[in-house]
């Protein structure tokens, strides 16, 4: 009977264990990951993490799995490039094959003009007679077609 009782105890705490593995919420693996919560929420999103919303928390709840070794590889080897790249252009910078940046010049301004009326109509319909405009700068002129009186336009 003692060893039976010993192995049910035994047994009793590796149930208890497995109870007391918590899943991490998605801030507490951002900050083991340092990364940011949006990231593990990004990869939630697309079904990279496996996770179960915990209503009472309020909280995404991440259980240790494949998936979660793949994410963590995964922002391993961005890492890992980064870096790389990082150092390289460093060294390229260092050796002078690299220019900085040019400035942003401010927005060009395109100031559209508009077009100048080149004839001018009165009369509507088979009434309707025209006049050709002559521009002196920014003041044109022209003879009325009706009574031919001088006129004109800015």
């Amino acid at each position: 009977m003692k060893g039976n009782k010993r192995q049910v105890f035994i047994h009793n705490i590796l149930n208890a264990n497995e109870v007391m593995k918590m899943a991490w919420t998605a801030n507490a693996l951002a900050k083991k990951l340092s990364c940011a919560w949006v990231t593990v929420r990004k990869a939630i999103a697309k079904g990279e993490l496996e996770a179960t919303f915990d209503s009472e928390r309020r909280a995404w709840l991440i259980e240790d799995g494949l998936k979660l070794t793949l994410f963590r590889a995964r922002l391993d080897y961005l890492r890992q490039l980064r870096r790389e790249r990082a150092e390289r252009m460093r060294k390229l910078w260092k050796a002078g094959k690299l220019r900085p940046r040019q400035q942003k010049r401010g927005q060009v301004q395109v100031i559209e003009r508009l077009k100048r009326p080149s004839i001018v109509t009165v009369g509507e319909g088979v009434h309707s007679r025209t006049s050709v405009i002559s521009w002196h700068g920014e003041e044109g002129s022209f003879c009325c077609p009706c009574c031919a009186a001088s006129l004109r336009v800015r």
